[in-house]
């Protein structure tokens, strides 16, 4: 889209999306292309909920939903009808007319085009104002719905906690039959097909499973699976995100065998960065959720990025994680968990997040289960209260965030006027204590038997082999 049809379209989009946020007319249910909203913060709520519902002893019938080809199927007369509804008229409505009339497409395939045909829906692709037109037009699709219902653009989900499994199946059946009769409506479909089933996970911890009574949606069966993907992350039957956590180190692993052979040609400045920018994303992806769910596989995750400090700092495997820790300016991943957790926190108590989370954010009892205490808003306002009142009275984030990293995260060590790779190598493998010196080998039983040096006078270590061997002075 060319610039000049952009700045025009956000000229028009900033009074149009003020006037619906200021006067509450987008769905609190709505996260997609919302400012200050994420996938993360619905993400959070989510689980909050099915975790809630673990601890009052109660399963989570779950239905997520997918909107066929959604921002091609938004139709024309409906929006502006929905435009007028939410309170957009006179100039503004008639220049919202014409800027959706006689649209036009065709295809060009190597030179050959096709007849136009004109177009009665579909909001502009990579336009400004495409995304908030979408959220106009689904804006009502949360009516009338009696389960807990979240969207995120064109994904829907809905959640409700079974108390009674017969008026639990009954209430969803219903919702389900709304949401078909408001796509039918607004000329819209869900789940078109077999191919694209909608998916029901149960959320359960109970040995002892009941048995739910099927769903259909648009005379469809719904899938009933034990996990699914949803907003990037992998929801499971038990909320332990083992399997979430498992792809995302089979991605880092990966970044690691690249990493280990750009070892060869890149400094450990260059190999840092990289690992930051690459690698450790993955790591990080849904940690503030998952954080210390499973134990083991928070072991696993520790020992990817220990693979990675190995390559970066060129160190042998057995060095102190620690130190090589302190040698890079990294933080171990627990601390990092940690550290994002209350960044986040601080965020929804300093009302920076949407109300949904904010509303979340109280004490909570202590005799909790540890799954409950380790789930996001308790394990946060447990650690918020032991932190000082300095750093939680911060005047912004940033201030936040830079004290809060002076408490866990070392300053990198320099290098001086050690360039390559070769010399940074040695000068951090003397740095960790263990190195090709023969106190650091007997030390870490790395084939030597004794420590001594090679002189005869005392154990080989930094401090002998720097000051006072003569084998090193002769060099």
């Amino acid at each position: 889209m060319p610039i000049c049809s952009k700045i025009f379209e956000k000229i028009l989009f900033d009074p149009i999306y003020n006037h619906l946020n200021s006067n509450g007319l987008i769905s609190k249910h709505q996260s997609g292309f919302r400012p200050g909203d994420s996938t993360i913060n619905q993400l959070l709520a989510i689980t909050h909920s099915i975790y809630k519902s673990f601890e009052d002893g109660c399963e989570t019938r779950a239905l997520f939903l997918d909107i066929s080809k959604a921002f091609d199927k938004v139709w024309y007369p409906g929006l502006i009808f929905k435009l007028r509804q939410n309170g957009i008229d006179g100039n503004l409505l008639e220049l919202m007319t014409d800027y959706l009339r006689n649209r036009h497409q065709r295809v060009v395939l190597n030179g050959v085009h096709s007849t136009w045909l004109p177009l009665n829906s579909g909001v502009p692709q990579g336009s400004v104002l495409g995304p908030l037109l979408f959220l106009v037009y689904i804006n009502d699709l949360t009516s009338n719905i009696s389960s807990s219902i979240k969207l995120f653009a064109d994904d829907a989900s809905l959640f409700l906690q079974v108390r009674d499994i017969g008026m639990c199946h009954q209430t969803i059946q219903k919702d389900l039959k709304t949401i078909t009769a408001w796509a039918h409506q607004w000329r819209m479909k869900f789940n078109p097909d077999i191919s694209k089933q909608a998916v029901e996970v149960i959320f359960s911890q109970k040995r002892n499973k009941p048995e739910h009574p099927p769903i259909s949606f648009n005379g469809i069966p719904v899938k009933r699976d034990s996990e699914t993907q949803h907003l990037g992350i992998i929801l499971d039957d038990k909320l332990n995100f083992r399997n979430h956590i498992a792809s995302k180190i089979k991605v880092a692993t990966k970044g690691l065998g690249l990493l280990k052979y750009l070892s060869k040609f890149m400094n450990c400045e260059k190999l840092n960065l990289m690992y930051k920018t690459y690698v450790r994303p993955h790591l990080d992806c849904g940690d503030v959720i998952y954080h210390d769910q499973l134990s083991e596989m928070m072991k696993k995750l520790e020992s990817v990025q220990y693979n990675a400090a190995l390559i970066v700092s060129g160190c042998w495997k057995g060095t102190s994680m620690d130190k090589i820790n302190s040698e890079l300016g990294w933080e171990c991943l627990k601390d990092r968990r940690n550290f994002r957790r209350l960044s986040l926190y601080y965020k929804i108590k300093n009302n920076m997040t949407p109300r949904y989370l904010i509303s979340l954010a109280k004490s909570f009892p202590a005799n909790i289960t540890n799954r409950f205490s380790n789930s996001f808003f308790p394990y946060c306002d447990k650690k918020w209260n032991l932190l000082d009142n300095s750093l939680k009275e911060s005047p912004s984030l940033s201030v936040f965030k830079t004290n809060f990293l002076k408490n866990i995260r070392k300053p990198a060590r320099k290098y001086y006027d050690v360039k390559d790779r070769k010399g940074t190598k040695i000068l951090t493998k003397l740095r960790v204590d263990f190195s090709d010196l023969r106190e650091h080998r007997f030390r870490h039983n790395f084939n030597y038997e004794s420590s001594i040096c090679r002189c005869g006078v005392g154990d080989e270590s930094n401090m002998h082999y720097l000051t006072s061997c003569n084998l090193f002075s002769e060099q």
